[in-house]
């Protein structure tokens, strides 16, 4: 943590602090879905929807409306959580039918922004909107808006790392292990599916709005059928069911290809190759393969006592 606080000050340089921005705030969708692949299974394409629907109704709130940046924040996370409302029949579907479902609801919100010109600018995208402001102060600098960014997925990663070992979070375990034998134990598995629909549709609206006052602009083509591909793949690359993963994940997904520009049309070449050897080494994402390297650069250094050949033996 005192690293994140530091850093602005240790590397200034105002690109830096937005791709490092971009990262957090693509992280926090990560974890959201997190909640849903990780935690109770239910494989999800449409988190792009919820992410668009909570950038708009930020957009369109401070922009059109002249509501206060942090009440647009909640608001954009609640409007999500509504429209997240309309999945609830869908979640007695499982596996491909549940995750063709969800995409289907992405493309309907995704033609909607592109075509509804009144509300949200259609094709021309949604313009003029302002930088966030907390307490009278507007966030004009990269240096701010990293702050903010990165304290906000702070927050839902303490959060969801408290409900970890929560009763929701043990039942909704339950659920992605067998929903039968759950809903034989007396779990209500519709509802808590539900829940979970809601929470990181709720996450997702929050990360939407912070990346609405990042670029200021929004088009159509950010919130596509791509875009929860995008954030699918930093839940799987980074580890599933592991929050550290999604950050992971996100910076390796967001961040890498920033960095392998210098490289011109090869970078995502490159970032193709890097992706294949991470799930082809990675057993368990990038969060297992860090603790693993962990674990062994501490037998290196003799920061752990190697166990006795004969103990290695009995066990």
């Amino acid at each position: 943590m005192a690293a994140l606080i530091a850093l602005p000050w240790v590397e200034p340089d105002k690109f830096a602090l937005h791709v490092i921005s971009l990262i957090a705030i693509a992280s926090i969708a990560a974890m959201g879905l997190q909640v849903l692949l990780g935690y109770s299974g239910q494989l999800s394409i449409g988190q792009a929807a919820f992410y668009g629907i909570g950038a708009y109704t930020s957009a369109f709130l401070t922009a059109k409306l002249g509501v206060p940046f942090p009440l647009a924040l909640i608001g954009a996370g609640v409007a999500a959580a509504i429209a997240s409302l309309l999945m609830v029949p869908i979640t007695r579907l499982t596996g491909a039918y549940l995750a063709v479902a969800t995409l289907g609801f992405s493309i309907i919100v995704y033609l909607f922004i592109k075509n509804e010109e009144w509300l949200t600018g259609g094709s021309y995208g949604f313009i003029g909107i302002p930088r966030a402001e907390l307490f009278g102060y507007v966030l004009r600098d990269p240096r701010s808006s990293y702050y903010l960014n990165v304290g906000v997925a702070a927050i839902v990663y303490f959060v969801f790392a408290r409900i970890e070992g929560s009763r929701f979070a043990r039942a909704i375990n339950a659920i992605r292990q067998d929903a039968d034998a759950a809903r034989a134990s007396g779990i209500r598995v519709t509802l808590l599916k539900s829940e979970c629909f809601v929470i990181a549709a709720f996450v997702a609206g929050l990360a939407g709005s912070l990346y609405a006052h990042e670029v200021r602009y929004l088009a159509p083509n950010d919130f596509t059928f791509w875009k929860s591909i995008e954030i699918l793949i930093m839940v799987v690359i980074g580890g599933v069911g592991s929050l550290a993963g999604a950050i992971l994940g996100a910076a390796v997904v967001v961040g890498l290809p920033e960095y392998l520009r210098a490289i011109g049309d090869y970078r995502m070449l490159v970032f193709g190759a890097i992706l294949i050897a991470t799930m082809l080494f990675g057993e368990g994402g990038l969060a297992a393969l860090v603790a693993t390297l962990g674990r062994r650069l501490a037998v290196a250094m003799r920061l752990v006592p190697k166990l006795p050949a004969s103990r290695k033996v009995a066990q």
